[in-house]
C-alpha cells in the first residue's frame, strides 16, 4: 500500500497498477473465531500514518505513529458496524527483535488491545524495514517469512488476537522503476523502451526462488491455522493471460499459486488516474474483480483507494464503487486507508455511510459493466507484459544463460 500519490508510482505499475474475511471455518492467529458475515463488508488498511516518514531515511521507519484519529467515537463506529482493520505492523519495530539503539514503541499494541477489548476485528498487515524494501517484493521472501513467524509469536506472547496476517506484494521501495517508468508502461511505450526499462529487474531464476519462498509462507500459515491474505498490485492479473510471469518479474514481485485465504488486488482508481492522466472509471474495479476471481477463485477480491485522492476526492465516488463491488458479490472491500478516509470525508460518519453502501448493491447488470477506458488501460498494461516476455531471453542471455519467462500456473516449471 502506498502512502501518497507521489510515492504510489509503483502501485500504478499495476496500471500496469490492510476487515475480516467472512467465516470459512477457520480460526484466526489468536484463535479468535471468525464472525459470520452477511453480504459484503468493508474494512480499512490502517496504522500507516507515521509523521516524518521518508523512505530515503531508513531511521524514520521507527518514528511514532499518529493515533489522534482513534477517538472513542471512531471505536464506537468500528464496533457497531463490525468494520475490520488491517493494521500496519512493522517487523523489528512493533514486533520481533528491535535493533540496538532504536526506540521500543507500543503504539500498535495499544490499538490492537483496544480492538480486542471492544470486539473490533483486526488483522496484522506485515511490513519490513524501509532499508529491506518494506513491501513483500521478490527479494524479501525470507525476511517476510521471518516476520510472519515473529508476528505469530508476538501475538501469543502479548495475549492479543489477530484474525489473520496480510502481506503486501509490490516492488520494493527505492526500486529503479521511477514514475516516468510507470507513465511509459501505461502510456504504451515502445517495445525497445520497455525492454530497456526492464533490463535490471528481469530475473526468472530469482523469481522462482521468490515463488517458492512466498508459497512456503502460505503453507506454513495453513499448517499453523493462521488466516493468510495479501494485497497485490493488480499488474499481477494483467501478467497471467498469456500463461507467463514476465511482467511480475519485470516489476520485482510475485503472487504464487498457493492456498491464500484472500487476495485483495489494489484496484485503486486514484492511482490509475494519476499516472494515466484520466480516470478509468468504476469499470476498472469490476474488471479487476472479475479477473481476480477467474484466476484465484473465491480468494480473488479487490481493495479500493486511495480515499480523498483523484476520482475519490468526493465520497460519492467511493460509495458508488463499494456498491459496485457489493453488486458483484465481493465478500469484503478493504479501503486504503482509514486515516485518509477520516481526513477526506469529515470523520467517522463517512465510515457509517461506506458500511451502509456495502449493503446496497445496484439492481441490474449495467452498473457492473466495464468501460472503454478501463479496457484500454488494461490492454496497454498487457502490451508491457508482452514486451517483458519478449525481452526475457535476450536480457538473460546477456548474463550468460538465456532463460524463458516462468510459466503460469506451474510456477517455475518452464
Amino acid at each position: 500500500m502506498r502512502s501518497g500519490i507521489a510515492v504510489t508510482a509503483l502501485a500504478a505499475l499495476a496500471l500496469l497498477a490492510p476487515q475480516a474475511a467472512p467465516a470459512r471455518g477457520k480460526i484466526g492467529v489468536g484463535r479468535q473465531m471468525d464472525l459470520t458475515a452477511q453480504g459484503t463488508t468493508i474494512g480499512f488498511w490502517a496504522g500507516e500514518a507515521v509523521p516524518g516518514t521518508d523512505w530515503g531515511s531508513p531511521g524514520t521507519y521507527w518514528k511514532r505513529r499518529d493515533l489522534h484519529a482513534y477517538t472513542p467515537y471512531l471505536w464506537r463506529v468500528l464496533r457497531r458496524n463490525q468494520i475490520p482493520l488491517y493494521f500496519n505492523l512493522r517487523y523489528r519495530r512493533d514486533f520481533g527483535p528491535i535493533p540496538r539503539g532504536k526506540p521500543h514503541h507500543h503504539d500498535a499494541l495499544k490499538i490492537i488491545r483496544t480492538a480486542n477489548r471492544l470486539g473490533v476485528p483486526v488483522w496484522g498487515w506485515v511490513l519490513i524495514p524501509f532499508s529491506d524494501g518494506y513491501w513483500a517484493w521478490e527479494g524479501a521472501a525470507a525476511e517476510q517469512f521471518a516476520a510472519t513467524k515473529a508476528l505469530v509469536r508476538w501475538e501469543r506472547k502479548k495475549h492479543v488476537r489477530l484474525r489473520g496476517l496480510a502481506l503486501d506484494p509490490e516492488p520494493r521501495v527505492h526500486t529503479p522503476l521511477e514514475p516516468a517508468t510507470a507513465a511509459t508502461i501505461m502510456g504504451g511505450g515502445s517495445d525497445a523502451t520497455l525492454s530497456s526499462l526492464f533490463q535490471q529487474a528481469i530475473d526468472p531464476a530469482g523469481q522462482c526462488s521468490a515463488w517458492r519462498g512466498y508459497a512456503r509462507i502460505v503453507r506454513w500459515a495453513r499448517r499453523h491455522n493462521v488466516e493468510i491474505a495479501a494485497a497485490p498490485m493488480p499488474a499481477a492479473l494483467d501478467d497471467l493471460g498469456d500463461g507467463r510471469l514476465a511482467l511480475q518479474d519485470a516489476t520485482g514481485f510475485i503472487v504464487p499459486k498457493a492456498p491464500w485465504d484472500d487476495l485483495f488486488f489494489q484496484a485503486y482508481r486514484s492511482v490509475f488516474a494519476y499516472h494515466s492522466g484520466h480516470d478509468p472509471g468504476p469499470g476498472i474495479v469490476s474488471s479487476y474483480l472479475r479477473s481476480a476471481r477467474h484466476e484465484f477463485g473465491d480468494a480473488g477480491q479487490v481493495s479500493l483507494g486511495s480515499a480523498g485522492r483523484g476520482p475519490y476526492r468526493r465520497l460519492q465516488s467511493l460509495l458508488h464503487d463499494v456498491r459496485l463491488a457489493a453488486t458483484l458479490h465481493a465478500r469484503e472491500v478493504p479501503i486504503y486507508s482509514l486515516e485518509r478516509t477520516l481526513r477526506a470525508y469529515g470523520g467517522p460518519r463517512s465510515l457509517i455511510r461506506l458500511a451502509q453502501a456495502a449493503k446496497r448493491p445496484f439492481r441490474g447488470s449495467r452498473a457492473t459493466a466495464s468501460t472503454s477506458r478501463a479496457r484500454t488501460l488494461r490492454a496497454t498494461i498487457r502490451h508491457a507484459d508482452r514486451a517483458a516476455a519478449a525481452s526475457t531471453r535476450a536480457i538473460t542471455a546477456g548474463r550468460g544463460a538465456s532463460l524463458p519467462p516462468n510459466r503460469w500456473p506451474n510456477g517455475c516449471r518452464n
